[in-house]
C-alpha cells in the first residue's frame, strides 16, 4: 500500500485534532475524513472508502462497537481499530466480536496506532500480520 487513506472517528476534537498533527507528518498516512459518532463513521466510510478505520469505543449517537459490525457489512471493507481509555481483555474482547481487526489503549494511542499503519504499509507484511 503506497499510501494508506485513513478516517478518523472520535467524538473529543482536542483528540481528533492531536491525531491529525501527529499524522500529517507521516507522508504515506493521508486522513481523508473524520466522524464523531458512529452513524457518521459508517456514511463516510461507504463514502470514501478508506483504507483503515481508527474509531473511538464510547461515542454518543453510536458506539464504537456497533459501528465496526456496520462498516464491517460494507462491501471491501476497511481495517478497524478501536481506541479506548478501557484497555482490558473485556473491552479488547467486544471489539474483536464486533469485527474489529484490532484494539488500542487511548493512553498509548499514538505509538500503537502507528506500529499497526506501519505494519499495514510495509510491502512484505499484510493486514492479517497484525496483532
Amino acid at each position: 500500500m503506497d499510501t494508506i487513506k485513513v478516517l478518523l472517528v472520535d467524538d473529543h476534537e482536542g483528540f481528533i485534532n492531536a491525531a491529525l498533527r501527529h499524522f500529517r507528518k507521516v507522508d504515506w498516512l493521508q486522513v481523508i475524513g473524520t466522524a464523531a459518532n458512529g452513524l457518521e463513521a459508517i456514511e463516510r466510510s461507504e463514502a470514501l472508502r478508506p483504507d483503515v478505520v481508527l474509531m473511538d469505543l464510547a461515542m454518543p449517537e453510536m458506539g464504537g462497537l456497533q459501528a465496526a459490525r456496520l462498516i464491517k457489512a460494507q462491501d471491501d471493507p476497511p481495517y478497524i481499530v478501536i481506541a479506548s481509555h478501557f484497555d482490558d481483555a473485556e473491552h479488547r474482547e467486544h471489539a474483536t466480536r464486533a469485527g474489529a481487526d484490532n484494539f488500542v489503549s487511548k493512553l498509548s494511542y499514538i505509538q500503537e496506532v502507528m506500529q499497526i499503519l506501519e505494519s499495514l504499509h510495509a510491502p512484505e507484511s499484510g493486514a492479517g500480520d497484525v496483532s
